[in-house]
């Protein structure tokens, strides 16, 4: 049974709803952080997580983290296609040493839809998950059992992500709708997966909501729900290009678009849904409290 937790990606976006999910059940958090002033300006993050300073690239400190706990959780990310260190490769691998070394057998890792199901792409590609892809056959490489959680779109990152201001901005076109989470239900469904998790068996879970939306429609419905004022704004994806050549953002967001232009998902999350529970939230209430939504069901 895990009782306690090393947690790597603590202050991601996607992070809190899975350590508030762990909390809840009793089991330990212990973090790495790069910075501890960007944890202290977090003014919710909960006091019950043990905080070591220090990131990927040492040994040392991947030591002291993951001493006297009974698996790691893995949330990372990637930004930087010309990093020397890239967390979603070289972190992976340093994870692997310690993990050997220090005898742990699990590892739990949020993933993306796209590194289990390469063909959705129909063939384009994108640096993020190039090197996600690499990171998760590290994993699976590693003889260590792990816990991968192939996530689909998480609705979260409509506000995160793509609110700016009075406007919500998105790119087109986007040809094939897609399966929509709400990061509640991601958080809890991880949760069960870590407080069943099969001892010496390597799972492989698809992360999907239950309705599959286009993309415009996901922004659309939002904005009507949350927030009638935010004006809907679909930029082209070849402006997004042309704006890219002098704006790294919009450079990113181009090439974002571009991979997911003609993404093709299919629904596969049937066994993730038996073993773990289905989702309960759509884009119209993922924003509500859970128990509200499900008292109210």
């Amino acid at each position: 049974m895990i009782k306690k937790i090393a947690f790597i990606g603590v202050t991601g976006n996607l992070a809190p709803f899975t350590y508030k999910e762990l909390i809840k059940e009793g089991i330990h958090i212990k973090a790495l952080v790069r910075n501890r002033e960007k944890v202290n300006q977090l003014t919710d993050f909960p006091s019950e997580i043990e905080i070591l300073e220090g990131d990927l690239s040492d040994l040392d400190r991947l030591r002291t983290l993951v001493d006297g706990v009974d698996a790691i959780f893995l949330n990372l990310s990637t930004k930087d296609a010309k990093a020397a260190f890239q967390p979603e490769i070289d972190g992976i691998k340093n994870v692997i040493t310690v993990a050997k070394e220090k005898s742990i057998d699990r590892i739990f890792h949020v993933s993306a839809v796209t590194a289990a199901f390469p063909e959705f792409a129909q063939g384009a590609d994108f640096f993020p998950n190039t090197i996600r892809q690499k990171g998760y056959r590290l994993l699976k490489e590693s003889g260590i059992p792990c816990t991968f959680f192939h996530c689909s779109w998480i609705m979260d990152t409509l506000e995160f992500a793509m609110r700016k201001g009075d406007s919500l901005q998105g790119f087109k076109p986007i040809h094939y709708p897609m399966y929509w989470l709400a990061g509640k239900d991601l958080g809890r469904m991880v949760t069960n997966a870590v407080i069943t998790s099969d001892h010496g068996l390597t799972k492989d879970y698809i992360m999907q909501g239950k309705e599959a939306i286009s993309f415009e429609d996901a922004l659309t419905r939002y904005a009507a729900t949350h927030s009638p004022k935010l004006k809907v704004q679909m930029a082209p994806i070849w402006l997004l290009k042309i704006i890219g050549l002098f704006n790294k953002e919009a450079r990113f967001a181009s090439q974002l678009g571009s991979f997911f232009s003609n993404f093709k998902e299919e629904f596969r999350a049937e066994q993730t849904w038996k073993e773990l529970g289905q989702p309960v939230h759509n884009i119209e209430n993922f924003m509500l409290e859970t128990h509200t939504l499900t008292n109210n069901a």
